[in-house]
Formats: structure tokens, C-alpha cells, sequence
């Protein structure tokens, strides 16, 4: 399987760590503490990151479009129009639909009438969970293209808690909250093709005991699962991350993937990770050699959930870090927690 293209469109709000703290001021009137300090441990723990800013919708943009123009720019060139794919994969947090799924609305809209629909929820790791069914499926000869798409706008009044997180209560919050605040929004779409099939390959491993560390429960949860305090600390519907044990699991868990690649690392040509703290990852490149070769986008995105690796090859293209032929290396740590690394050819 090849990427034969991917492209991103981010909206037009951007939204620095001050403006974040501003938000955090304005919400938090019920502070239980000193709430000048308080913000100040926000702000200082956000730049500590490398996070500068994130961007969000304007009033009026709609996340179908930023989509649709991903699709559009992804197409282009391609030989390809929306009525000739065969397959879409809708992947993510982000999305309008519980029932049905994301796709078939994404493809009734944008006029892929013939094309194969699902999504796939993995948190952060929906992205690359799809491609690795997608090269599945064109090894079974299923398909002659795909298209893997999200619209990660998570910063809708009434998703994720969104504004309940920036209502902070006391310091101990801070802990399930901090990540709350480093989100972005985006779009983007990936174009599949069966070329080489032996192209593209990934190695998964999960840490299901590690679930509680990042979650967003829904109503009615204490039935499907054995509630500890850990869980849904903040309540019903709202993002609930300990960012400090997420990256802890990060480091025990990557080395191992990183480990049995090999040689790869060391020579790949690019790199690309979830975008979330850059000192976790910077550490990481630094203990196994390629840490040079990771394009960053936190700074500029923040993090954009399932879309962070896709936005990254489509801006690293634009800037000219990222041309066919490179080999590629992709790292992911996602809520589950699950841990990924890809490797392929662009």
C-alpha cells in the first residue's frame, strides 16, 4: 500500500496559551484556592510543553468544509474524483453522528455514492488503526483506492467538555485538566492505492490496564465497566487525561516498538508523532537517534487528536520536508493505551 497523497485544513481562530488562560480566568470565578497562581501554573506548564498556539473555528466555519476542501486538495492530481472512491474510512473523536457513522454522512455530502463506509474510534490512534485494515483490505483485492478522513473539532460548546474543563474547582483538578487545554481542531484526508503491497507495514502494542489514564465517558457508563475513582473523575462527557502518567507510559512503552525496528529509525528520512509535548518526544528521539528527524507541529497545532499524524506529512510536504520517496517512520501513543510505529515509503 502506498500514500499516494494527504492533505490538512486547519480553521482560521488561532489561539495562543494566553488566550487559553484567559479562558481558564473567565470560568474559574469559583476557584477554591489562589487563582492567579493557579494560572499561572497553566500557563507555565503549556509553554513548558512547546505548545504557542492551536487553532479553532471562527464564527461561521462549519467543520464539513475544512473537510471537504482536505478531500479536494487531496484528490487533485490524483485522476480521481469523489464519485470514483471505493472505500472511506471516517476515523477519530471528532464527528457529528453516534448513529450512523461519520462516513456515510461525509459521503452522502460529498457525493461518493458508490464508495464503502465505516468509521473506526480508537482515540488518537483511529488514524493508523485504519491504515493498517486498509492494507489488509487491498491485500484481500477488496478495493482499488481509499480515502482515511477526519474532522477533528472538538472545541464545540457541549463535546468533550468544552467550556466545563476550563471551570477549574481547586489545584487537584489540574491534574485530569491540563490537557484539556492544549486541543486544536483540524481536517484531513489520506488517499490509499494497492501499489507495493509490501510497502507499508506497522507494530502495535496495547496496555489495556492503563485505560483510565485518558478517556471521555458517556452517559450511562458506570454500567460497562468497573468504575474506580480513577474513572471518569470529572464526570459524564468530559475529556479526562493525567498527562504526567500518559507520557510515563509513553517511555516505558515506545522503546520496545522502536527496539524491534531495528535499524529503521536511525534511517528513516522523516519522522512523525502524535502531536502532543514535545520535551516527551524530543526525549524519546534523543535516547534512540533520530530526534533530529522529527517534524514538530505541537507548537504550531497543538494537539489535533487522530488527525496529529496525517496534518503533519501534509504540512511537512508543504514545506518541503516531505517528498516521495522518503522513508517514513510514524509514532503514536493513544488513550487505551495502545503505542504504534509505521513504517513505509511515501
Amino acid at each position: 500500500m502506498i500514500i499516494e497523497n494527504v492533505a490538512a485544513s486547519f480553521p482560521k481562530r488561532r489561539v495562543d496559551n494566553d488566550d487559553v488562560v484567559e479562558l481558564v480566568r473567565h470560568y474559574s470565578s469559583g476557584y477554591q484556592g489562589d487563582l492567579e497562581k493557579m494560572l499561572r501554573v497553566v500557563k507555565t506548564l503549556l509553554d513548558r510543553s512547546g505548545l504557542v498556539a492551536r487553532n479553532w473555528r471562527a464564527p461561521g466555519e462549519r467543520p464539513i468544509d475544512h473537510l471537504s476542501s482536505a478531500v479536494q486538495d487531496v484528490l487533485e492530481g490524483s485522476g480521481l474524483r469523489c464519485r470514483d472512491i471505493d472505500l472511506l474510512v471516517y476515523v477519530g473523536i471528532g464527528g457529528g453522528f453516534r448513529e450512523p457513522g461519520n462516513s456515510y454522512m461525509v459521503a452522502n455530502t460529498l457525493g461518493m455514492h458508490k464508495a464503502q463506509c465505516f468509521d473506526i474510534v480508537d482515540a488518537c490512534m483511529s488514524w493508523t488503526r485504519a491504515l493498517s485494515l486498509v492494507d489488509s483490505l487491498f491485500k484481500a483485492g477488496k478495493f482499488r483506492n481509499a480515502l482515511v478522513v477526519n474532522a477533528e473539532f472538538n472545541m464545540i460548546e457541549g463535546m468533550a467538555g468544552f467550556p466545563e474543563n476550563y471551570a477549574v474547582r481547586n489545584l487537584d483538578e489540574m491534574n485530569y485538566l491540563l490537557p484539556s487545554y492544549t486541543i486544536g481542531e483540524a481536517a484531513t484526508a489520506t488517499l490509499l492505492l494497492p501499489h507495493k503491497p509490501e510497502n507499508f507495514s506497522v507494530a502495535f502494542q496495547s496496555r489495556p490496564d492503563l485505560a483510565h489514564l485518558c478517556m471521555i465517558p458517556t452517559a450511562g457508563y458506570q454500567g460497562y465497566y468497573e468504575v474506580n475513582k480513577a474513572v471518569a473523575a470529572l464526570g459524564e462527557g468530559r475529556f479526562t487525561a493525567l498527562g504526567t502518567e500518559l507520557h510515563d507510559a509513553l517511555a516505558e512503552e515506545m522503546p520496545a516498538l522502536i527496539r524491534a525496528a531495528g535499524a529503521y529509525p536511525q534511517n528513516a528520512d522523516v519522522v512523525f508523532t502524535h502531536s502532543s509535548s514535545m520535551p516527551a518526544w524530543t526525549g524519546v528521539g534523543k535516547r534512540y537517534g533520530f530526534a533530529e528527524k522529527i517534524f514538530h507541529i505541537y507548537p504550531q497545532t497543538g494537539n489535533v487528536v487522530s488527525a496529529s499524524i496525517p496534518a503533519a506529512m501534509a504540512m511537512a510536504r508543504r514545506a518541503g520536508k516531505l517528498s516521495k520517496g522518503d522513508e517514513v517512520m510514524c509514532l503514536m501513543g493513544s488513550a487505551g493505551m495502545s503505542f504504534a510505529l509505521t513504517k513505509f515509503v511515501f
